[in-house]
């Protein structure tokens, strides 16, 4: 009887460690599928304050056409506003305008480290309007 139950043992975790192994393989397997479907276009972007139009697609299949982009600072403010912060207390800056699959569209992805936190927001380049944002402890 012993026997036996050493032996249910040994089968009851082999079975865990396949259960946990196709987890693994299917989790390995969703990053994958979720870096495909956000797929960047980068675009060569003048960052000026004063100029924000000289937009240039990278990517010749892609027919973003759209120039009417809000500034880099005017982002790096929606996404200070929000949190009501100062830029003075913020490190690690970096902001990008690239367009996403998953919005459809040209956002800023402006991210940030504040109080021992990393931000990352995502605008609409066109209107301004705040998509997603994301918070980590750093």
């Amino acid at each position: 009887m012993k026997e036996k139950r050493n032996w249910l043992y040994i089968l009851l975790g082999v079975i865990i460690c396949i259960l946990l192994g196709g987890l693994i393989l299917l989790y390995v397997k969703y990053e994958q599928l979720e870096d495909r479907y956000d797929e960047e276009y980068h675009y060569n972007t003048n960052y000026d304050n004063n100029s924000n139009n000289n937009v240039s697609d990278n990517n010749t299949n892609n027919n973003q056409e759209n120039t009417n982009y809000i500034t880099r600072d005017k982002a790096l403010q929606i996404a200070l506003d929000n949190l009501k912060i100062k830029q003075q207390n913020v490190y690690d800056l970096d902001i990008e305008l690239e367009y996403k699959n998953r919005y459809g569209k040209t956002v800023y992805e402006v991210s940030f480290d504040y109080d021992r936190y990393e931000y990352e927001y995502y605008i609409d380049a066109t209107s301004g309007k705040i998509l997603d944002s994301f918070i980590e402890r750093a």
